[in-house]
């Protein structure tokens, strides 16, 4: 990112804005193909590591498409954890799902689960093995540019309330584009920082903030 002296909210603004375009710059068949790689790697990992269930999100517009991964474990009959934007807050709730056909438009035209399914109450034993999330930047600490609404941060810390010292929290996993890797992203104090960045070149274990 080039120097400059204004805050981290101008600074956050003037990447999203920067990082949008090159996105969607990017041709259908880039993203099918990129995606189709970055997914491949994360369902090696989610197998080796026992990561099930896990929780992702459903594609909207550029973003790395998620589907190939979400059926992979849809497949072997495994259940995802997706969220659900709580109309009129900015919480989300979580939904088990185990089929395409459970999800429909919802806040913002994204697709999640649809109003009938039953929310997963966050507690040590309903809490996922690993989070995948979408984001417009990330780098190498770990640091991740969201879309500005704050809403997985607020999970994370929900979740820091309920769990207790001695468990292992869920993997937070960046899931984007090789391109979308940054020198730096700027960090709030309140920003989460991933502990892996998942893209079609492979597997990269950040720093946490380091």
């Amino acid at each position: 990112m080039r120097a400059n002296s204004a805050g981290p909210g101008a600074l956050k603004r003037e990447l999203r804005a920067e990082q949008a375009a090159a996105r969607d710059r990017l041709s259908a068949s880039e993203r099918e193909v990129m995606s189709a790689l970055a997914c491949r790697h994360a369902w090696e990992w989610v197998e080796q590591q026992g990561a099930i269930p896990f929780m992702a999100y459903a594609p909207f517009r550029s973003e790395l498409d998620s589907r190939p991964l979400l059926l992979q474990a849809w497949k072997g009959r495994h259940e995802v954890i997706l969220p659900r934007v709580v109309p009129g807050t900015w919480e989300m709730t979580l939904h088990s799902v185990r089929s395409w056909e459970e999800l429909a438009p919802g806040a913002y035209g994204i697709l999640e689960p649809a109003a009938a399914h039953e929310e997963i109450r966050p507690g040590e034993p309903s809490l996922p093995a690993a989070v995948f999330v979408p984001g417009l930047a990330f780098d190498r600490r770990g640091g991740r540019l969201g879309y500005g609404s704050g809403y997985y941060d607020r999970l994370r810390e929900a979740w820091t309330q309920v769990l207790p010292v001695s468990a292992a929290p869920p993997v937070w996993i960046g899931l984007g584009y090789g391109m979308q890797l940054v020198a730096e992203v700027p960090m709030d104090e309140h920003d989460a920082f991933m502990d892996m960045l998942i893209t079609e070149n492979g597997i990269l274990h950040c720093r946490k903030g380091e």
